[in-house]
């Protein structure tokens, strides 16, 4: 920190003495967001700087600091030959020493670091205090427990709800959390989050700063509520007023997003991150990636999520159970037909409704608890998806996917493909394959198992494994158009999935004629195929160093057998998991399971081209990208 300090205090100073900062307008600092006035005072009594919702903006401003803190900065830095009144002069948006408005309060002590000063954190500051929230900016040296004792004990306590207490600082969050059971929960900006804790922590932490990140040890100790999100082009100065006033006077200090975007950004995040947690407010933003911030990655998370469709159209879906009498199970001889369950996903009349679970609790623990992740197993039975449970459809006829997930995997891990299709108006029959995952619960409460892991694993396993697969998406085409006659378009069906499921496309294909095209995301073939005049696309990740060398063999068998319309596309620096919710979750817990391209991109890449292949032979709608690979890490083979 004293090595940054220096850097930026040293590029300052060149600024505020050359010729054009002497001729530059008057500095300033972020105006606050919110509705109130604010107040500022810094009691005698007390070593913090108080901000607060006060009655009227009328009244003198405060200094953005005093000289005295501004000789600290330009001290620390051994700097001489700047004033540190052109710092001192700088105004606020508080007023100074104006009567604060309410009483009980939540309060978030601000602490800037060790050797920093109160001052950095003004904008900051003002802005929590505009939206009604009073905060203690402490003296940036670690004594946030003795400055709260102090506060809580003087006659500015009557503002304070005492059960709604945060902390926001540069370093040492967690360690002052585990140490003081009053903050209900702490933002860590920009700073270190190594310290060891005695004990495991379960209040709400939030790291919000460049790519640094708390270390797995650290990770693993915080049991509650968990958010990590880095703001690219950013500097450490980017999170305070130094960028501010630093940019004013045409300095970076090597940032390449704004200082007053890196601002905007800080308050919004923190803003809601105590909104949540000291109001009880839920605040989306904290739950994935926001549009209107994508400087603003996600980076690891204790409650996954999945990005939001792309399309225009809200997304329901429902839970379909099937039962073929006609056949007995393959895997369970002892029952008599085959089960299936499918979630339908189409577009919705609303949007407004709740949210459809991700997994049940068994279903969740089934995955996790082979997974080796560190994680709850209840953790994917509390995400949600951005499908509305059992929403009315909106539209008739449409054209209908159908996915079929990787082996083990449970049907709900394409869910973010399957939303994003039907956002885009498409009607998507995700099938769960009944004893090939995990664990699927029926509506009856019951659970199966993965009874086809108990069975050898030899070439013979996998070539009925997919053939079986074709007899179940028969089926399912068979029942949705009897029971979904209206809502599907009989002859726009098309086919895709990962994996086993899709290798299994090529013998659907070759079963059923209604399938009218058909994807394979990264799945070695194991039934060879013999001939195939429909539309085929192979989208996969790159094996080696170079696209399509080596390719898949059994790609390469298959596909001089593909007489119709082809495509054969490579994603690199992507892995299996990469193309499904899996990877997604991977990068959300922070596993690093060998890809250099994050899941989100080729969930964007995959999107792209499965949404692209149907318009296309299910639809008629010319689109470029399969001509020519719309994305530098795409290859397009032979």
């Amino acid at each position: 920190m004293r090595i940054t300090s220096i850097v930026l205090t040293t590029a300052l100073t060149l600024a505020l003495t050359s010729p054009a900062a002497s001729a530059a307008p008057a500095l300033t600092l972020a105006r606050p967001t919110g509705d109130r006035p604010v107040g500022t005072t810094s009691p005698p009594d007390l070593p913090v700087s108080l901000f607060y919702p006060t009655v009227s903006a009328d009244g003198p401003k405060s200094r953005f600091m005093t000289e005295a803190e501004a000789k600290t900065v330009l001290d620390s830095g051994g700097i001489t030959g700047v004033a540190p009144s052109v710092l001192a002069g700088i105004r606020t948006d508080s007023v100074l020493d104006a009567p604060p408005a309410g009483h009980h309060l939540p309060l978030v002590v601000l602490d800037p670091g060790a050797r920093r000063p109160r001052g950095e954190l003004t904008s900051l500051a003002e802005d929590l205090a505009s939206h009604g929230t009073l905060v203690a900016v402490a003296p940036g040296a670690g004594e946030d427990k003795a400055v709260l004792d102090k506060l809580l004990r003087s006659k500015w306590a009557a503002l304070v709800d005492p059960a709604r207490i945060g902390l926001a600082g540069a370093a040492g969050v967690p360690a002052a959390l585990a140490a003081d059971p009053r903050l209900e929960a702490g933002t860590t900006i920009d700073g270190p989050a190594d310290d060891p804790l005695p004990a495991a922590l379960d209040r709400p932490v939030l790291f919000l700063g460049r790519a640094t990140a708390p270390g797995n040890d650290t990770w693993k100790q915080l049991t509650g509520w968990k958010r990590q999100f880095t703001v690219a082009g950013t500097v450490h100065a980017s999170f305070t007023d130094i960028g501010l006033v630093g940019e004013q006077l045409g300095l970076r200090f090597g940032a390449t997003t704004p200082a007053v975007r890196g601002q905007a950004i800080t308050a919004a995040y923190v803003r809601a991150f105590f909104d949540q947690h000291l109001r009880g407010r839920p605040q989306p933003l904290l739950d994935q990636p926001s549009a209107r911030y994508p400087e603003v990655a996600l980076t690891r998370t204790s409650t996954p999520y999945l990005p939001a469709p792309t399309g225009d159209r809200p997304v329901g879906s429902t839970a379909v159970y099937l039962k073929d009498t006609s056949r007995p199970d393959p895997w369970v001889p002892s029952v008599p037909y085959r089960e299936l369950m499918v979630t339908l996903f189409y577009p919705a009349a609303s949007a407004k409704g709740p949210k459809t679970q991700y997994l049940t609790p068994a279903e969740s623990a089934a995955l996790l608890e082979g997974s080796g992740l560190d994680v709850p197993p209840g953790t994917l039975a509390e995400t949600v998806t951005n499908s509305v449970d059992g929403a009315r459809p909106a539209g008739r006829g449409l054209p209908l996917i159908v996915l079929s997930p990787g082996y083990t995997k449970p049907r709900a891990t394409l869910s973010a493909l399957a939303e994003d299709l039907a956002s885009h108006g498409y009607a998507v029959a995700l099938v769960g394959h009944t004893y090939e995952n995990t664990g699927q619960s029926f509506p009856d409460g019951r659970f199966a198992g993965c009874a086809s892991c108990e069975v050898p694993h030899d070439d013979a396993f996998w070539e009925k494994l997919e053939r079986g697969r074709a007899t179940d998406v028969s089926f399912v085409l068979d029942s949705l158009l009897r029971s979904r006659a209206g809502l599907i378009d009989p002859e726009r069906i098309g086919m895709a999935g990962h994996s086993i499921g899709g290798a299994s496309t090529l013998p659907s294909m070759v079963a059923d004629s209604r399938l009218k095209a058909g994807m394979d995301i990264d799945g070695t073939t194991h039934v060879p195929l013999t001939g195939l005049a429909r539309p085929f696309m192979f989208l996969g990740h790159q094996l080696g160093a170079t696209a399509c060398v080596p390719g898949d063999p059994t790609w390469e068998r298959d596909w001089p057998q593909l007489t119709g319309w082809k495509r054969w596309a490579d994603v690199r620096g992507a892995q299996h998991a990469s193309f499904t919710d899996v990877g997604l979750f991977g990068d959300e817990f922070g596993v690093d399971y060998g890809a250099q391209t994050t899941a989100l991109r080729t969930q964007e890449i995959t999107r792209t081209y499965v949404n692209a292949f149907f318009d296309r032979h299910l639809r008629g709608e010319p689109r470029p990208v399969l001509d020519r690979p719309g994305y530098p890490e795409v290859s397009f083979c032979h």
